[in-house]
């Protein structure tokens, strides 16, 4: 829930104070001029940034993909790194641990300590997802352009392109409850992109999205926030993309008249 939240850019105000929900199954296309401050108001949602005012209530986990994604271990491998979205990379490891413990004990204590932990792992396992994880999580990565090769490579043998296929790979895998993503399609080829689109029209988490995809917007969002620079606000529009166009061109006349009718009053009382 964002309430009353207020953006600068040092002095400059780039959005008066708004307030808005983000609810299951709101998908959000936030659209405006470059430099109008939608990466910067993304920033602040996934709370990598503070508002200038107001608040942010998260409930849930955010995945946040922003446009230039950093990420810490660059020795990690690619699965590794988006199996992480669910602590199972580490999960994976242990059990591996354990049944080497298992196979090599020659002490029935040792051994059953080790059956122990084992057990514990795999209950971990299953509840994020069980053994077929890492299928799905190699079944997201194909579709994004991260074929298998790519999979056993450390994120530092990667090209940028890579790295950020890797991390919206990471955000879709961890079944995020809300999804934040700064022009997801970036990087991606024309079937990425059809798989993408498909898999955001059936999310059911809320979802907000900046793009200049406009057949991505068409298809997915369900509602348009339009941040206008000139008056720093945002005009949020409960519709879909091609009806957000169309209402988007009436309100731009309706401002038009009314700036032409304030200047002529203005004129008339300066006469």
């Amino acid at each position: 829930m964002v309430s009353e939240v207020e953006v600068r850019a040092g002095a400059r105000l780039l959005l008066s104070p708004v307030s808005f929900p983000v609810n299951p199954g709101d998908k959000i296309g936030l659209v405006g001029r470059n430099g109008a401050g939608k990466t910067t108001l993304t920033r602040i949602l996934a709370g990598e940034s503070l508002p200038a005012s107001g608040s942010i209530t998260r409930t849930g986990q955010v995945g946040y993909l922003p446009q230039d994604p950093r990420t810490g271990d660059l020795e990690v491998s690619t699965r590794d790194r988006i199996l992480s979205a669910r602590g199972l990379d580490q999960v994976l490891k242990r059990l591996d641990r354990y049944t080497s413990e298992m196979a090599e004990a020659t002490d029935d204590d040792v051994r059953d300590k080790a059956m122990a932990s084992y057990a514990r792992a795999e209950s971990e396992l299953l509840a994020g997802g069980g053994y077929a994880a890492e299928s799905e999580a190699a079944r997201i990565a194909a579709n994004l352009g991260l074929p298998d090769r790519v999979m056993e490579q450390p994120l530092r043998t990667l090209s940028g392109g890579q790295r950020r296929r890797v991390e919206l790979a990471r955000i879709l895998f961890a079944g995020a409850d809300t999804m934040l993503l700064d022009e997801p399609t970036n990087h991606l080829d024309a079937d990425s992109i059809v798989w993408l689109r498909n898999y955001l029209k059936d999310y059911s988490g809320g979802l907000i999205i900046i793009s200049h995809d406009v057949d991505l917007l068409d298809a997915v969002v369900t509602k348009v926030f339009h941040l206008d620079a000139n008056r720093a606000e945002i005009d949020q529009y409960a519709m879909g993309w091609k009806k957000y166009l169309a209402q988007r061109e009436t309100d731009e006349k309706r401002r038009k008249r009314e700036r032409a009718n304030a200047e002529r009053k203005a004129d008339q009382l300066m006469a």
